[in-house]
């Protein structure tokens, strides 16, 4: 899954994007890094079969360039950012007076809008020139999928019109099908991390067009990271929080995204698959490797909760823990999954 960290100047995302990645290289127009998602079950599963080797979901992050009123730049930017599928739309809170704000000062629901604003203008504008490309096909020839097309786009168009995102509009798979490939900005999940200071990140933040948002202390999470385990686990326990903010941030991400995890567990490693909520067990085999899917004869699941508290495969198969499914069995979040194959 690919996260766009978007927002106006001197919010901190960059500073974000840094701590989250790693990546500190100020010559990149566009930054990329790849992040674990941080799963306990991922642990406790290595220490059950004493596995050899761990890996995490992974969640990658985009450094969208900074939205700029009324910027020639900014039509490029949003043109890049279709390429995301999701966006962090980082707002700023925290008190500086030695860090500059282009508006004039603090205000999170008008930085918040004038982000949300440049992405429905974006996609007010595909529409609008994809309407016109229709209107001139359906002057020499009049295609029905054209004139579907049309009247989804225009009722797109109303919606965007009225600042609402397209992500909130009811639209049924088959008419979404006509439209996908146009890849509308708004369409994709978009949430709100809002950089705070040290003594607000336990609050919330409801916005009017009910998009969730997270706090984030982006200066305390660089100090966080400068210090020792111990020292850390202190300093968390002062602010009230049982892991950092980051790892809080990357989780509800990858929980935004619809997406759920399934586990395979051994001897060689203890491996984390993410697939998106509602996969069908053969889909699911499919995230594995293609051959498992094509061959797929069934597949053997027992929940990790399930497992755990058994203490043993054994112990969870005396329980009748395990089962046996099919590849329409829709795969639930912490399934530990085998699957039977011939190719």
């Amino acid at each position: 899954m690919k996260v766009g960290i978007a927002g106006l100047e001197y919010a901190g995302k960059k500073s974000l994007f840094s701590l989250l990645t790693g990546v500190k290289d100020e010559n990149l127009m566009r930054k990329v890094g790849t992040v674990n998602v941080p799963d306990e079950r991922i642990d406790a599963l290595a220490d059950f079969y004493q596995s050899k080797k761990k890996v995490y979901s992974q969640i990658e992050f985009n450094l969208v360039p900074s939205i700029k009123k009324s910027s020639d730049e900014t039509k490029k930017t949003l043109a890049d950012a279709k390429l995301m599928d999701m966006f962090a739309v980082v707002v700023r809170q925290f008190s500086d007076e030695n860090v500059f704000h282009p508006e004039g000062g603090v205000d999170v629901q008008r930085d918040y809008d004038t982000v949300k604003n440049e992405l429905i203008f974006a996609d007010l504008y595909l529409v609008e020139t994809r309407l016109e490309r229709i209107d001139r096909e359906l002057r020499s020839e009049k295609k029905d999928l054209l004139v579907k097309e049309k009247e989804i786009l225009e009722s797109f168009k109303a919606s965007l019109e009225n600042g609402t995102y397209l992500n909130s509009v009811k639209v049924d798979e088959e008419k979404l099908k006509i439209v996908r490939s146009l890849n509308f900005l708004t369409m994709k999940p978009i949430f709100a991390v809002i950089n705070c200071d040290e003594g607000e990140v336990n609050k919330t933040f409801n916005f009017p067009d009910g998009v969730k948002s997270i706090y984030v202390a982006v200066k305390i999470e660089n100090e966080i990271q400068q210090l020792d385990d111990n020292s850390k686990k202190e300093f968390l326990s002062a602010l009230g929080l049982k892991e950092p903010s980051l790892n809080r941030m990357i989780k509800f991400a990858y929980s935004y995204g619809d997406l759920i995890t399934l586990f395979t567990a051994g001897e060689k490693d203890s491996h984390a698959w993410t697939i998106k909520q509602g996969t069908p067990a053969l889909k699911a085999a499919g995230a594995i490797h293609t051959d498992i899917e094509k061959g797929f004869i069934r597949a053997e699941i027992v929940h990790f909760n399930d497992l755990i508290k058994a203490g043993s495969e054994a112990e969870a198969k005396r329980q009748g823990l395990y089962r046996l499914e099919g590849k329409e069995y829709i795969i639930r979040d912490g399934d530990i999954a085998v699957f039977r194959f011939n190719i």
